[in-house]
């Protein structure tokens, strides 16, 4: 017995069932990079350190440095570098191969506005750790949402 074609309109209601999850799964992710929501978390920053000049003229490619000390007993797993006014808040995501006690890093990220950049480290138990560095930027780099 064959099965009954589907109709033209059960097809479209299924497209628009399948991208209304896509719209609301992409907005929650957004909001977790906000600028307010990474501030009522309440992360810890013992261990943290970032250098990030205080002002910069040119916010094409802005010196970071950072070092992350994991608490005894506990390695670092991965972190993030977020940017919340940036068109794309996330800068980088670095998951360590091989969870490491501490880390060090060193490169040049562009921001699109004055804001505070973020470092979210994740320990091999879940526990977060992230600190927040602030910058004034004298002009936006982020023309075209890169």
């Amino acid at each position: 017995m064959r099965n009954p074609p589907i109709q033209r309109r059960q097809h479209l209601m299924q497209l628009a069932a399948i991208s209304a999850s896509l719209c609301v799964t992409k907005s929650a992710q957004a909001e977790d990079l906000t600028q307010a929501h990474l501030k009522s978390r309440g992360l810890s920053e013992q261990g943290m350190t970032i250098d990030l000049p205080p002002l910069s003229d040119n916010s094409n490619a802005i010196p970071l440095q950072l070092a992350i000390q994991a608490p005894p007993g506990r390695r670092i797993q991965n972190f993030d570098i977020v940017a919340p006014e940036n068109p794309n808040p996330l800068i980088l995501r670095l998951k360590l191969q091989q969870p490491q006690a501490r880390y060090r890093l060193s490169t040049r990220i562009r921001l699109a506005m004055t804001q505070e950049v973020w470092v979210i480290a994740t320990l091999d138990d879940g526990q977060q750790l992230g600190k927040a560095s602030p910058i004034i930027v004298t002009a936006t780099a982020c023309f075209d949402e890169t």
